[in-house]
């Protein structure tokens, strides 16, 4: 006897039985316009936040060494003890927290920290508060997670959250489960928050049920005194700190970061990163391990390099007459769209920079649910390519 078919249901879509809440994901504004852009013949790009230094070769061999040694296999959920141990001395010698060993998850890069952490903390009882412009992960895990998302904008005061603007925030959302992410120095803004802002925010965080995510890749990339601040400073009992190699090595492509939280929260959020990921790959954690135990001279380096950058763009985009946010740290400027053309948005002046000047950055709206006024370049190239930007910029508005 033949077995029949099973039958195959009609006009069945199988996207159809995707989650609704994938629907509403925003795709990443800043790849997407990277490429539009890119098919601009002869454009100069200033649009990506990536180092164009290379990795410095100590961190190469360490990876080739490791290869030699076929550390090919899987090492543990939560990264080589050896590595933990190394960003655990990292994180008391360079930014003065004292997070142990077995409180370091390592992760495929600081995306999947963010994304492993906050899988964890939301569900549709929870909220996610944020200060905006962000960057865009921060809201689609709002998103993708049933929570509701509640952006706090800054743009009013100097695009930095205030302490009054929190307490408002967390006042509006009293019963459900509060998560506080803070991003300093700011992408896209380079805005960094004070000792005394976050002693601030602190003491207002205190009176809540809130658990901060402290997103610190940038940290090192500050051109104050000392170590940027950290809320970590003040109530590290409630913040997970998330910081990477990418921007402080130059290893954006070993996609190689860590989260460090309370043990107890630790000891469960790891069990998502194991979901998500497993492990990442024992040779590229050999790699980090020299990073931190052997690097900061080259995040010193590299730091100076930036500095030099951020004054060569920001005093050229101010004598062209824009106005921009003055970046305390990372490797961003922001600049306002000019008088004039207020009507075209990020998104407009942004795209006319792109086809009359042949320069291009990221309209603001990558940053935020609403139209925005700004555009944000990246400094992470070398000098001749700012100063070519510069005088493109230049004649195009003389044009203009």
């Amino acid at each position: 006897m033949n077995n029949p078919s099973p039958a195959t249901p009609r006009n069945f879509d199988p996207a159809d039985t995707l989650i609704p809440q994938l629907r509403g994901l925003r795709t990443s504004i800043i790849r997407s316009f990277d490429t539009e852009v890119s098919a601009i013949p002869g454009i100069l790009k200033l649009t990506l936040g990536e180092p164009d230094f290379n990795t410095p070769d100590f961190i190469k061999q360490a990876a080739i060494d490791s290869l030699h040694r076929n550390r090919t296999h899987y090492a543990t959920n939560a990264g080589t003890p050896e590595l933990r141990e190394a960003i655990s001395a990292y994180l008391l010698r360079r930014r003065g927290q004292r997070y142990p060993a077995e409180d370091i998850i390592v992760t495929e890069g600081a995306s999947e920290a963010i994304t492993s952490c906050l899988t964890g903390l939301l569900g549709d009882d929870a909220a996610l508060l944020y200060p905006t412009p962000s960057f865009g992960l921060y809201g689609n895990m709002a998103t993708l997670t049933g929570a509701m998302p509640v952006p706090i904008d800054t743009s009013g005061t100097d695009f930095k959250l205030t302490p009054d603007a929190l307490e408002r925030a967390l006042r509006s959302v009293r019963g459900r489960d509060a998560v506080l992410v803070l991003n300093s120095p700011n992408n896209p803004t380079g805005v960094a928050l004070s000792s005394d802002r976050l002693r601030a925010l602190a003491e207002v965080i205190e009176r809540y049920d809130v658990t901060v995510l402290s997103d610190e890749v940038y940290a090192e990339i500050f051109y104050g005194h000392g170590p940027a601040p950290s809320i970590a400073d003040y109530i590290p009992e409630r913040t997970i700190v998330v910081n990477s190699t990418s921007k402080n090595y130059a290893m954006t492509g070993w996609r190689l970061g860590f989260f460090a939280a309370p043990h107890a929260l630790a000891c469960q959020l790891a069990k998502i990163h194991q979901i998500h990921v497993s492990t990442a790959a024992t040779f590229t954690m050999d790699a980090a391990q020299a990073a931190y135990e052997q690097g900061d001279a080259a995040i010193d380096s590299m730091v100076a390099e930036y500095r030099r950058r951020r004054d060569l763009l920001a005093n050229g985009f101010t004598d062209l007459g824009y106005q921009i946010v003055q970046p305390d740290g990372a490797f961003f400027l922001y600049v306002r769209v000019p008088d004039g053309h207020e009507q075209d948005g990020g998104f407009g002046y942004a795209r006319l920079l792109a086809r009359k000047a042949k320069v291009a950055g990221v309209p603001g709206e990558a940053f935020s649910d609403s139209p925005s006024p700004y555009v944000r370049f990246s400094y992470a190239a070398n000098p001749d390519t700012l100063n070519e930007a510069l005088r493109r910029i230049r004649t195009f508005r003389h044009a203009d």
